[in-house]
């Protein structure tokens, strides 16, 4: 699961690159705090960072809040990372590293709206 400042954000910049809304919950005050956003096999979670006030909430919100992404990469497998390359690019969304032919795969890493580095990856290996 990845802490995030706004779930309804995130759904939409991860929909925009071909993820579909795998499920979600809505807060008491209408927004949504958790989501699920998938393609092929692979699910990304997302948790809105609460801004409650009572002690349990306050020690959670700093303990995840700052800085978001630090030294996370979210490495998602998929078949048609080309694809997924296109409509990041289609999306205008921050591309940290372009499509490449490596060693282990053909791989391409964008920074999503919280900071947080995810690599999409066809890997040349026994694909699950």
């Amino acid at each position: 699961m990845l802490n995030v400042k706004d779930v309804d954000r995130s759904v939409a910049f991860y929909r925009s690159l071909g993820f579909t809304t795998r499920w979600k919950w809505k807060g008491d005050d209408g927004k949504l705090d958790y989501a699920g956003v998938g393609i092929g096999g692979a699910v990304i979670a997302l948790g809105r960072i609460t801004s409650r006030e009572n002690s349990e909430y306050r020690d959670y919100r700093k303990w995840v809040s700052t800085p978001l992404g630090a030294g996370i990469i979210v490495n998602v497998e998929l078949r048609n990372v080309k694809g997924v390359y296109l409509r990041a690019k289609q999306a205008k969304a921050q591309i940290e590293s372009r499509l490449k032919e490596w060693p282990y795969g053909t791989a391409f890493t964008i920074n999503d709206p919280d900071g947080y580095v995810v690599k999409f990856l066809h890997s040349k290996g026994e694909f699950a």
